[in-house]
């Protein structure tokens, strides 16, 4: 019986020790956001006071931590661009993905393009492929090739 109390009591002082740790290290977290949402606001109006209207960072609203700026959204095709282009280029059935490498080079993203943003393009340019079999602009032949209407 008497191991049992003294377990649960060491167990307990390591418990109050740790809970004045993770105390001491929110502390710092707070202090830290702070720091950043001050740097941030200051960034955007030039001076490194804090809105009225700004709401606070004590809030129990945990932020997304790990994206740090926003990704830049790009618009590929301009409305009907896709189909037009697609008209012009694809005179013979071709596989989508000819399909897609012309447009590329239609456009001239095939060279001047990181790699990450040409394989966004292309997603697209598939998606803009399928959404004109669908539309019934083009048909997919049994061997797997569109043709254009």
């Amino acid at each position: 019986m008497v191991s049992i109390v003294s377990a649960v009591s060491e167990l307990e002082s390591r418990r109050r020790a740790l809970e004045l740790e993770l105390a001491k290290v929110n502390s710092k977290l707070k202090a830290v956001r702070q720091a950043l949402d001050a740097s941030a606001r200051s960034d955007g109006d030039g001076s490194g006071r804090a809105s009225a209207s700004a709401p606070s960072s004590t809030t129990g609203v945990a932020k997304r931590a790990g994206r740090k700026k926003a990704r830049k959204l790009r618009q590929w095709f301009a409305s009907g661009e896709a189909i037009g282009l697609m008209k012009r280029i694809v005179r013979a059935p071709m596989t989508a993905s000819d399909i897609v490498k012309a447009l590329a080079h239609a456009k001239g993203y095939d060279k001047g393009l990181p790699s990450e943003q040409l394989k966004r393009f292309q997603g697209t340019a598939y998606m803009a492929v399928s959404n004109a079999i669908k539309a019934g602009n083009a048909t997919r032949m049994k061997d797997g090739r569109v043709r254009i209407r």
